[in-house]
């Protein structure tokens, strides 16, 4: 069944370089901490380097909201782009594959590959808006459960970034034996107001597409989706991730004060063109489901207080963050390195804002090649 309106990754499309394993059954679901249960479900993910034979070098790598697998290599069929950590990942690159077997796994509720509401159900049918919520604890359950189906027992670094940051968080402190060492980049132990009304505004314009159809779009003619709601929520999401100095550095300069008009349609179109290509690789119900998952997102939920929660990461951790980070401000890099025992807050001083690590990877570099020891 070929699903329309959707750039979600589906079975016929070309595999690229993603691998597959169904982690639960319909008989056997995952039980998600709403008390609904998921299954089956497929974990995507992509592999580079060896394992050892003791199965202690596996580095887990996981990805902000709308990032895949795909972190290093080529664009090619099955990927649109190439890797977007590629200078970081590789032989001899900061996460050296000669050294390491990184995993890089797609999210849980996402559309490359891992089970999300344009995968098919057990009768077949698109789950669309019939999707559960998601909790970060589901996430990593189900991270968990393709861990133990590859033979690794237990990580030897956990990295992640934004809403991935938030998972890798969860990794440590639900799973502590199993972490040896936690690199946070850009992450908060708790969603925070305005990050919580920038996403609710992008969630609104997907909703209120008049060709949204409450989800359920994927049997509509081809061009019927809602196109113009997800193209513009990732706009703005685009646009409120950088910084007002960045944006006016790359696009105004010094052409700004004597053609202002030109630099602004430049900058609209520019700003309207990168929503239109993650509609071309995204999915309206995906992005809603992961946007909800973000917004739930406390290391503290059943566990007493964030202080409480944090305080049963053990692994040895580096935390970094971005001076001009509005999404995840410095003062959550210092939360979170004030709850877990001896850590340390690195801020980058950057006009990149939120986007650091993905727009100058050699910022980060160095904190990767310290935190993997």
């Amino acid at each position: 069944m070929r699903l329309n309106n959707t750039g979600a990754w589906q079975p016929g499309d070309p595999p690229g370089n993603r691998r597959f394993v169904t982690t639960h059954s319909a008989g056997t679901p995952l039980t998600l901490i709403s008390g609904q249960s998921l299954g089956p479900v497929t974990m995507a993910y992509e592999a580079w380097g060896t394992l050892d034979a003791d199965r202690a070098n596996a580095v887990l790598v996981l990805p902000p909201l709308s990032m895949t697998s795909h972190a290093a290599g080529p664009a090619g069929p099955g990927h649109h782009a190439d890797g977007w950590w590629d200078s970081l990942i590789g032989p001899g690159k900061a996460i050296d594959t000669d050294r390491f077997h990184v995993i890089v796994a797609n999210n849980l509720g996402g559309c490359d590959g891992s089970t999300g509401p344009a995968s098919l159900d057990a009768q077949g049918r698109p789950w669309a808006s019939r999707f559960p919520a998601l909790d970060v604890v589901d996430q990593v359950n189900a991270e968990a459960a393709l861990a133990d189906a590859l033979g690794i027992q237990r990580w030897h670094t956990v990295i992640g970034m934004s809403i991935g940051g938030a998972r890798a968080l969860e990794w440590a402190v639900s799973r502590p034996d199993r972490v040896g060492r936690l690199l946070l980049i850009a992450v908060a132990a708790a969603t925070r107001v305005e990050q919580a009304g920038h996403t609710h505004l992008e969630m609104e314009l997907i909703r209120r597409d008049p060709h949204f159809h409450a989800g359920e779009f994927y049997h509509l003619p081809q061009g019927c989706g809602p196109r113009t709601g997800v193209a513009l929520a990732r706009s703005f999401a685009h646009l409120r991730y950088g910084t007002e100095r960045y944006w006016q550095d790359r696009f105004g300069g010094q052409t700004w004060y004597h053609d202002s008009d030109g630099v602004h349609e430049k900058f609209r179109e520019y700003v309207l063109a990168q929503g239109d290509k993650v509609w071309e690789r995204f999915d309206a119900n995906c992005n809603l489901v992961l946007s909800e998952t973000a917004l739930s997102t406390t290391v503290a939920r059943g566990r007493g207080s964030i202080e409480d929660a944090l305080a049963r990461v053990t692994a040895p951790t580096h935390i970094v963050g971005f001076s001009t980070d509005r999404a995840y401000p410095p003062q959550s890099q210092h939360e979170l390195a004030a709850g877990i025992r001896g850590a340390h807050a690195h801020i980058i001083d950057t006009d990149l804002g939120h986007y650091g690590f993905m727009l100058a990877p050699h910022l980060v570099e160095p904190h990767l090649r310290l935190a993997l020891g």
